[in-house]
Parts: structure tokens; sequence; C-alpha cells
């Protein structure tokens, strides 16, 4: 977009390139922002800017410069725990030029449990919670004159009391545009199975809400905030995804904390995908208590050809603890089952797990590593885990446990909840990543798979990057 004036900007905040980690990344849009864009602009009737932090490697004066380009007047800032320093930095640069700063996202959640140093004289304004539906609302009435000193006492109070927003009516929400740089911007970069490269992806939320009671989750992972689940209506959700399918998106990544979580509904959504000749393949996030015989059918049916499944632990005692279920071994035996059926009906899987979750011991991490070998996914993603301020047992963790600055990365982390030594802690996530990814067995299996993927030019050029973070792990 040129460095024309415009009243509103939305911005995401990534770490600083001399902060990050090397490993590869699936660049997925900021849905949020997305919302709150096609909100402003079907009010304004003006195009709104979205910056993303994340499409290139980041630098908070590059980052302020292009911002400050455009001349806003007000500024939509998303940023989490693990970049809140790089969010504040760019925040506080934009109020001097006198931009109004308005925060969103999980950075929020952070402030109000952890506190962080300058983040209150660095936002003019904040939305805990979700805000699709209250940032629009909000920016329309600071652009009509009302009074920033007067909405600005009402979110410092919201914020204290941990009073968060929450989208209550889905439906009327207009759709996000896609435009075709933003397609192959976001494309998710690993092979899927039986397909050549996919460059071309959409992303699709069908609802806001987890009802799940996990105590370790946080925000920063989750694409939305409330317990209770907000639905849109099926129909409508078909309708996006054709519409993408006319812009040339080749696969859809359907965003939901977890797509299967309601069963009626999902079985609906796959019927009608089905029935109105959808021909896009999708992959979405799921639980392994969710992949029984009828839902792994209905969505081979519709075109699933990846489920990211949240397995978390190999550990019955620490997933009861964590409040994944109240039966850890029926816990395993449904990732065991749902991975063999996702296995015979030829879709997909990543199993996700986290090692170094609070009360974790090595044996509870050596579990991990077993039930990942005897499930045999596509991928593995083992994540340190991190107790972000959000976290609902945040309150009962030790001091020493709760780190206050800004170095919360995963893979850079300053705290242990566990009970696993920390040079053992980092030894572990190193080692599960090799004997999972360099097995002869995984490679062989991978490549008989996927070698299709590896036709791609853009695939070939990523790969050296690749095997190299696998080989230093």
């Amino acid at each position: 977009m040129s460095a024309s004036a415009s009243p509103v900007v939305l911005l995401r905040v990534d770490r600083e390139a001399g902060r990050h980690t090397g490993h590869p990344r699936h660049l997925h849009p900021a849905l949020d922002l997305k919302y709150i864009q096609a909100g402003l602009e079907a009010a304004l009737h003006a195009p709104v800017p979205l910056l993303d932090g994340w499409l290139e490697r980041f630098s908070v004066d590059d980052f302020v410069c292009r911002v400050l380009a455009l001349r806003p007047r007000y500024a939509v800032i998303r940023g989490v725990t693990w970049c809140i320093g790089e969010a504040v930095r760019v925040a506080s640069r934009l109020r001097a030029a006198g931009v109004v700063t308005i925060a969103i996202g999980q950075q929020v959640q952070h402030f109000a449990r952890a506190g962080f140093a300058g983040w209150d004289e660095a936002y003019d304004l904040a939305i805990p919670g979700e805000a699709e539906e209250e940032a629009p609302r909000l920016l329309l009435r600071l652009l009509a004159g009302e009074e920033l000193a007067h909405l600005r006492s009402g979110w410092r109070q919201r914020v204290a009391l941990g009073n968060v927003m929450l989208v209550q009516e889905p439906d009327a929400l207009p759709p996000p545009r896609v435009e075709a740089d933003e397609m192959r911007d976001y494309a998710f970069p690993f092979p899927v199975q039986r397909r050549g490269a996919v460059s071309r992806w959409g992303y699709v939320l069908t609802a806001w809400g987890c009802p799940r009671p996990c105590r370790h989750c946080t925000a920063i992972v989750r694409k939305s905030v409330g317990r209770d689940l907000r639905a849109r209506t099926v129909g409508a959700v078909v309708d996006e995804v054709l519409a993408m399918q006319d812009e040339g998106v080749q696969a859809i990544s359907f965003e939901d904390d977890s797509l299967l979580v309601h069963r009626v509904r999902f079985l609906q959504l796959a019927d009608e995908l089905v029935r109105r000749g959808v021909r896009m393949p999708w992959m979405a996030n799921a639980r392994p208590d969710e992949l029984d015989d009828e839902r792994v059918a209905a969505a081979a049916a519709a075109g699933a050809m990846l489920l990211k499944v949240g397995v978390d632990s190999g550990s019955a005692r620490l997933v009861e603890r964590l409040g994944k279920t109240g039966d850890g071994d029926g816990w395993l035996r449904a990732t065991e089952e749902g991975f063999a059926r996702l296995e015979v009906a030829g879709i997909g899987s990543v199993a996700l797990l986290m090692i170094g979750m609070p009360g974790e011991t090595v044996a509870d991490a050596q579990a991990s590593l077993a039930l990942a070998r005897r499930i045999r996914p596509d991928y593995v993603q083992v994540q340190r885990y991190q107790a972000y301020p959000d976290v609902p047992l945040w309150g009962e963790l030790p001091e020493s446990a709760r780190a206050r600055g800004d170095e919360y990365h995963y893979l850079d982390s300053t705290t242990n909840c566990s009970e696993i030594p920390d040079r053992e802690l980092a030894a572990l996530q190193r080692r599960f990543y090799r004997e999972f990814y360099l097995r002869p067995g995984f490679v062989v299996r991978h490549v008989a798979r996927y070698w299709r993927h590896y036709l791609s030019p853009a695939t070939l050029a990523r790969l050296p990057a690749t095997v190299g973070y696998l080989l230093r792990t």
C-alpha cells in the first residue's frame, strides 16, 4: 500500500530479528486484525492498512518508520508476551509522534496480571480479550470526536478488573478480505498428504471460544479467549470458503481452537462442505478425544488433509493435573486410537506435545517421547512449556516460575515450571526432535508420502534451512 495518509493503521508486532529463533515458522495471519480491518473498511468506505511484522525480519526502527509514513492518527497494536518489549517500544515511539495507541492481543492480559515496565505509558487505550467487535466501535467513536480522556478511564478500570471483551455476534462480522499476496505469504510450509506444493492458503474461523477446562492454556496459542462457544452459522462459513475458492485459494486452514469440539456442528459443517461442492483440502486443530470414528470419517469425506492434535503429554498423571481430562489413561487410549483412525482415513497428523510443564518429571517427558513413537504422526511439534501470565494456573506457580521481563519465549526461556533441571530440559527437547525426525524409518516414510512437495523450487530453497535446524537441534 502506498504511503498515503490513513486515519487508522493496524499492526502486528514480532520479535526483533536479533532475538529470534531459527526454526521454520508457519506464518498465519492475525485474523483478529483482519476482522477489525474489514469492520472499519465497511464503516469508513476506505482502505485501512494492516502491517504484519511477522512477514519480514522485524526491526522496531524500520517498522515505526513504515507506520509514520502512513501519517495515521490511531494505531491498533497487536502484541503478545514473547514480544511485549518490542510492542511497548513501537507504541512509545508512535505515541511520542502524536499517534493514539490502542493495545490488543494477549499483551493486555499480561499487563493486567504481571505488569510491564513502560507499558502503561506506551498505550492510550487497551481492549482486553477479543477485539474484533469492540475495536471498530471504539475507533469510530474516536473518529467522531469523543474525548480520549473519557475513554481512557473506562479501559483502565476494565483491565484492572480482568474483564475481557468477547465476540457476541460472529455472523455479523464482515468477512476479512483476502489478497493474492497474502495467500502466498501465509502458506503452510510443510508437506501435506498426497499433494504437491500447495502455495495459496486461506484462513477461516468458524467459532470463537473453547469450552475445554485446560489450566495451562494461553491466548498466545489460542484464536479466541472465552470459554463459551460462539459459532457462526454453517452456511456462512461455507459461503466464505467458496468465496476464497473463487479467489484462487488452494487450501483452507480452519483456525478454531478445535474445529471438532462440538460433534453435531462439525458433522453439519462436513456435510455442507461436501453438499456444496467445496473442492479444497483443509487442515484444522483437534484433540485426541474428539477423533472418534464418526468425526474422522466425516473429516476425510469433506477433504481434511491434516489435523494438528493437541496431545500435550504422554503422562496420564500430568494430563489430569493440567485439566485436560479426568481420565488420563483414557486420554492415552484415545490418542493411540485417534491417530490410528487418521492413518486409515489418509488424514495427515501433527502431534502437538510439550515438555517442562508444572510438576513434570523426566519420566513424564520420556512417556511423551514413547507415545509419539507409538502413534507415528506425520510431524511432532515439541514446545518447551512457558507459563505466560494469562494462564489459569498462574496463581499456583512459585515466584521463581513467574518471569517478569519479556524473556518469555519458549525457545529462549528464563523460567522452569517443571521438576526437570534446566540443562536436562533443554537437552530433552533436542533429543525429542533428533530421535523422531532423524530416524531412518521416519525419513523413508516421509519421502514416500511427500516427495511431490519437494519438486517445488520454493520448497527446495527452504530445505537446507529446515535440515540445518534439525541437525543443530
